[in-house]
């Protein structure tokens, strides 16, 4: 065998190894009962969710990108919210596969990331754009909450916010707290 019929096997191994390495892990459904209970709580005040006269599109797939509270609490909420904000970012180290186990107002639809971000996209009529949510990170009495919710609704506008949360008498609340948030 010749030299270069070597180089060539080896080039194209080295290269498929690589792109197998780089698979990404296919995302575990997010069983968490008391997490849909807590996005019952913020998404109906969510950009999209506002403007929406249709079905509303959550994306299917937590984020990752999402799992730090770093300089976005005030002095209280860090010390209140430190369990639920250190779990936070634990369970938002991975993306999760988000259930149908909303409980809201309006129609919605768990639409995959790489369909909302694909130029062929199709956006439902009067959903207003999309919703992005984090995993919610819980104190261990889960009586605290943490949760990333980001609005798309089209062009420039859109808006991102982390939400503290209280349960308190059976119902979550948001509390005060956050000093960092975004809108276009």
């Amino acid at each position: 065998m010749s030299r270069r019929l070597v180089f060539e096997v080896f080039a194209c191994l080295s290269c498929l190894c690589v792109a197998f390495g780089q698979k990404k892990a296919v995302p575990q459904p997010y069983q968490i009962d008391e997490a849909y209970r807590v996005y019952e709580a913020i998404l109906p005040h969510e950009e999209s969710y506002g403007f929406a006269t249709g079905t509303l599109v959550i994306q299917l797939e937590t984020g990752p990108e999402h799992n730090s509270t770093y300089g976005c609490l005030s002095d209280d909420a860090k010390r209140k919210f430190r369990a639920a904000a250190a779990n936070f970012a634990d369970v938002n180290e991975r993306s999760w596969m988000l259930l149908p186990k909303f409980n809201l107002h309006k129609p919605y639809k768990l639409v995959s990331s790489a369909s909302i971000h694909s130029p062929d996209f199709d956006m439902h009529p009067g959903s207003a754009g999309f919703i992005t949510l984090s995993a919610v990170g819980f104190n261990k009495s889960k009586t605290l909450a943490v949760v990333f919710a980001e609005s798309s609704c089209g062009g420039l506008c859109g808006s991102f916010t982390l939400h503290l949360l209280e349960k308190t008498r059976g119902k979550w609340n948001e509390v005060n707290g956050v000093i960092c948030m975004g809108a276009s």
